[in-house]
C-alpha cells in the first residue's frame, strides 16, 4: 500500500514539523462548542456530530491540527500532563504528544504511526473532548482580567 504523499513529511528545515501539510478538514460540534480539525491523516478525524450551525460565537471554537508522525513510533502510555496557565502539554508515550495553547484555543497533537484508528478513536478522541471542554469552559468562566466572573460582578 502507497502512503500519502502528506503523511511523509521530510523537511530537514522543519524539525518540529510545523508546516506539515493538513488538507483534510471538518468542523465538529462538542456540546456548546465547535472544533474545526485539520489533519493529514483521514484516520485521525474523529467519529463526532458534524457541525451544521455558523453561528456559534468564536469564543466556542476552539482548533485542532492532528499530525500523523510517521517518524514517531511506540505504544500509547498512561497521560502525563503540564499545565501552565497559558499552555497544556500531554505525553502519552512515544506514540502521542498533545499541546493545547489556550489563548490561541488551538490543540496541537502529534499522533504516531503505531497508533491505529481504533485506539484514537475510543481514547485520544475523548481525551481531546475533555481537554477541548476544559479549556473553553474556563475561557466562559474567567473574566476580561483572568478573574471569575462571580467575583468581577461584585
Amino acid at each position: 500500500m502507497q502512503q500519502l504523499d502528506s503523511l511523509v513529511h521530510r523537511d530537514p528545515f522543519d524539525l518540529l514539523r510545523r508546516f506539515i501539510p493538513t488538507p483534510l478538514r471538518a468542523v465538529y460540534r462538542i456540546g456548546s462548542h465547535r472544533v474545526m480539525v485539520q489533519t493529514n491523516d483521514f484516520t485521525l478525524l474523529p467519529a463526532l456530530p458534524l457541525e451544521a450551525n455558523p453561528n456559534i460565537p468564536a469564543e466556542q471554537t476552539l482548533e485542532w491540527k492532528l499530525i500523523r508522525d510517521m517518524d514517531s513510533s511506540g505504544d500509547l502510555e498512561s497521560p502525563t500532563l503540564m499545565t501552565s496557565a497559558a499552555v497544556t502539554v500531554v505525553v502519552m508515550g512515544t506514540g502521542c504528544l498533545l499541546g493545547l495553547d489556550h489563548e490561541r484555543r488551538e490543540l496541537l497533537g502529534f499522533i504516531g504511526r503505531s497508533i491505529d484508528a481504533r485506539t484514537h478513536q475510543e481514547f485520544i478522541v475523548p481525551f481531546l473532548c475533555r481537554m477541548t471542554s476544559e479549556a473553553l469552559f474556563a475561557g466562559e468562566v474567567a473574566g476580561p482580567n483572568g478573574q471569575n466572573q462571580e467575583s468581577a460582578n461584585d
